[in-house]
């Protein structure tokens, strides 16, 4: 944190449940500054930013984001408070909720403003313990914000840390700062491209593994070109179960959490 101020984070489906919350948290305490994602993509993207003391999910059954989610986000997020919102406090959310990652959950209606700005202020003050002292890193390249998103939540799901931008330019400033061990990239994007990319990451003193998804056709001249620096090349609609093989052989290690196969549609 930085001096007094607390930033969290609000991840929720529901626009008008995002707008509410987020006027209840600020009117509770003044110094609580709330960012708002209603995808995980947005999620990834805001950690990924840094800055973020704490994360809230708001939980609701039959959306995009659920108790399931909360996994996803403790992988984006190993050492930061995650507390999920629940429409009735009933002792199997609460311990679906702890089984997957989560430091609490809460009936949002329960507490006043008052009650709301403790409750964010005890679990701040708890340690969150990391499991891992070194993840790996998979950064996904990707102009599509549903292919992003669907990208982001696997790879998070299967325990990697996980950074997301939307061209090539992106991911060469990213990896200058926070280099990754695999790139996963589109092939059309603006600004760098991922053929542009591809040959930058050549030059990398220590060069990532990399993995191509893509919509559109590969013809055999840009598929000479890109052989000997790219380990696969997946077309849409993705098969997510291959690319996650995929992404444990090249770094060598799997870190996916007993859980059951996440619900996640890729087109």
């Amino acid at each position: 944190m930085t001096d007094s101020i607390v930033n969290i984070l609000l991840v929720g489906d529901i626009a008008s449940r995002r707008v509410s919350i987020r006027a209840m948290l600020e009117a509770a305490d003044e110094s609580f500054r709330v960012a708002t994602a209603e995808t995980i993509g947005q999620a990834a993207a805001r950690l990924q930013a840094g800055g973020v003391d704490l994360v809230i999910l708001d939980s609701r059954e039959g959306t995009a984001i659920d108790l399931g989610s909360i996994p996803v986000l403790r992988c984006l997020a190993p050492t930061l408070p995650i507390l999920a919102v629940v429409p009735m406090l009933e002792e199997m959310d609460s311990r679906v909720a702890d089984y997957h990652g989560a430091s609490g959950c809460f009936v949002l209606e329960n507490y006043d403003e008052k009650g709301i700005a403790a409750l964010l202020r005890r679990h701040l003050a708890r340690p969150v313990q990391s499991d891992a002292t070194r993840v790996p890193h998979v950064l996904i390249v990707e102009d599509e914000p549903a292919t992003a998103e669907i990208l982001t939540r696997y790879v998070a799901w299967r325990g990697y840390r996980v950074s997301v931008v939307s061209n090539g330019r992106e991911a060469l400033d990213l990896m200058v700062s926070d280099p990754a061990d695999l790139v996963i990239t589109d092939l059309d994007m603006p600004v760098l491209d991922g053929e542009g990319l591809i040959a930058e990451l050549q030059a990398c003193e220590k060069r990532p593994h990399i993995i191509v998804v893509t919509g559109n056709p590969v013809s055999d001249l840009t598929w000479k070109k890109l052989r000997n620096a790219v380990v696969e090349l997946y077309q849409k609609p993705l098969n997510l179960k291959e690319i996650g093989r995929t992404v444990e052989r090249l770094i060598g290690i799997s870190l996916r959490p007993v859980l059951g196969t996440p619900t996640i549609e890729a087109r």
